[in-house]
């Protein structure tokens, strides 16, 4: 059967929210006046939320998928601190990979209630109210929301209940849950985190197919985060 041309592989979602997320961050360290980069930078998350989901289900061992999301987690911090708030450590904002790895502990404990047979809906519930409190407590990037964002992305695969609800999730969790600053659109004051909601056009595209993968490319996954902002941050400072 042909491939459709606008299928996009696990390695194309990849690409496109490293992308997203250097302009990003680009716009937050060295053109803060270029409002541009900010919204294409609304993109990486939701992408990045929807593969930590899918890579808890598809992985065969979801004890070493978390201990790679906390490794990760441990040596992006330095990074993330001297790029986001020029200090070694900040104890009062954490990188996004804790914000996934609150939310896999949280499909773990989702999946350990189901095993003692309490129905989805509610093994849901408890587990995204703890991982929304606890994202919140950790002050992680996205907080408690971006919690919710995995779970909603999990939560629509387990059931396989279509589009409608993902739109539904993302507009709440963009547009009331998470701060945000405003932008003007035809004379209409809106969030800037809404158009995050334009995520799921390219996530839509995906149809489970990986595309390039192995090991090291992984890795480079994983790396890509500390290294970019470690990066950001020495021009930065070469700069100033």
């Amino acid at each position: 059967m042909e491939k459709n041309r606008l299928d996009l592989s696990a390695f194309d979602l990849k690409l496109l929210a490293m992308a997203a997320m250097l302009a990003d961050h680009i716009g937050y360290l060295f053109f803060p006046q270029a409002l541009w980069m900010r919204c294409v930078g609304r993109l990486a998350f939701p992408i990045f939320a929807f593969q930590v989901a899918e890579g808890w289900y598809r992985t065969h061992d979801c004890r070493r998928y978390f201990l790679r999301l906390a490794l990760c987690g441990l040596l992006s911090e330095i990074p993330f601190d001297l790029a986001i708030s020029g200090q070694l450590i900040d104890p009062g904002y954490q990188n996004v990979l804790w914000t996934f790895c609150i939310a896999a502990a949280a499909l773990w404990a989702m999946e350990a209630l189901r095993r003692m047979q309490i129905p989805l809906p509610l093994a849901a519930l408890c587990a995204g109210a703890a991982g929304y409190l606890l994202g919140e407590a950790l002050q992680s990037d996205y907080f408690g929301p971006g919690v919710l964002t995995v779970l909603v992305f999990a939560l629509c695969r387990q059931w396989h209940i279509g589009r409608l609800p993902e739109l539904a999730a993302m507009l709440v969790i963009n547009g009331w849950l998470l701060p945000s600053a405003d932008m003007t659109l035809w004379g209409v004051t809106l969030p800037v985190e809404l158009l995050a909601t334009a995520a799921l056009l390219p996530i839509w595209l995906y149809r489970g197919r990986q595309g390039p993968h192995g090991p090291w490319l992984r890795w480079v996954w994983y790396g890509f985060y500390p290294a970019h902002l470690l990066v950001l941050w020495l021009i930065d400072t070469k700069t100033c």
